[in-house]
Parts: C-alpha cells; sequence; structure tokens
C-alpha cells in the first residue's frame, strides 16, 4: 500500500497526503458555509484544491490509481472522501458531483471512479444515510437553494 521500493513513487504519496488535506478541508468549508455567497467562494477554492490532485494524476505511469495498476496509501485515505463528496454535495448544496465539479477534469474522474468501484471501497463504504446523519449533526446548518436535502 505504501511504497518502499521506488523514491519516485513514495514522493508522489506524500505529495499527494499532503494535497489531499486541502481538498478536505475546502470540502468542510463547503458543508460549513452558512449562505449561497460563501457556497459559491468556497466551491471554487475545492475545485482548485481537485486541480493539483488531477496535476499529481499526471506524473503517474498509466493505470487507474496515483501508482499506475496499484492500489495504494493515496487510495485508501481518500476512499470515503470521495464517497462522501457524491452524497453530501447533491444532498446540501444541490451540487452534482459529476456534472458540476468532475466534468471539467481530465483525469480526476477516472481515477475517482476507479477508487470507488475498488471491490474493498464497496465493501467499505459508509451508508448514505449515516453520511447525511454526520453532516447534520457536526457541519451543516444551511440547506442551499435546490438542494434535495433537508436538516
Amino acid at each position: 500500500m505504501y511504497p518502499t521500493d521506488n523514491a519516485a513513487d513514495e514522493e508522489l504519496v506524500l505529495s499527494f497526503v499532503d494535497s489531499w488535506s486541502h481538498v478536505t478541508d475546502s470540502y468542510y468549508s463547503v458543508l460549513t458555509a452558512t449562505s449561497e455567497m460563501e457556497v459559491k467562494k468556497r466551491k471554487t477554492s475545492f475545485i482548485q484544491r481537485l486541480h493539483v490532485i488531477n496535476n499529481l494524476l499526471k506524473e503517474r505511469d498509466g493505470g487507474a490509481f496515483m501508482l499506475g495498476s496499484k492500489f495504494s496509501y493515496a487510495e485508501c485515505i481518500s476512499a470515503p472522501w470521495v464517497q462522501r463528496f457524491y452524497v453530501t454535495l447533491p444532498y446540501f448544496r444541490g451540487i452534482d458531483f459529476e456534472e458540476d465539479i468532475l466534468k471539467s477534469f481530465d483525469l480526476l474522474p477516472l481515477w475517482m471512479g476507479a477508487v470507488c468501484d475498488r471491490p474493498s471501497c464497496v465493501a467499505s463504504k459508509c451508508p448514505e444515510e449515516e453520511m447525511i446523519a454526520a453532516c447534520k449533526r457536526y457541519y451543516v446548518s444551511f440547506l442551499s437553494p435546490g438542494a434535495k436535502g433537508s436538516l
């Protein structure tokens, strides 16, 4: 899972881990927004952070994952988040993650699809109701116009 025999792979995963923390911070920022103006501004920041990940994916040698064909630590730490993006952004913010965000990227949609489709990720996915309940309990106090959810 974590590369130790290849310095370039290790550096790529370390860069990913550092960059991914900014993605999750900006995702929380979108969820904790208290007005639609804040949501739009924070969504822009979230997209900018995702561009960094998309650029890191360009450094790999083909394959579906950060290290090509090898499912790595990068995917392990990101899988629960990716699953949440698809559930919570439409529910609370009316943001269709694929249409409104991923369609502007070249590699990110393929990578996220591979992560979500990996059997171990499917088997360990948190139930959507639990994702939504946790967000209601801890993060979300404002529902965007047009969002399908409730508080």
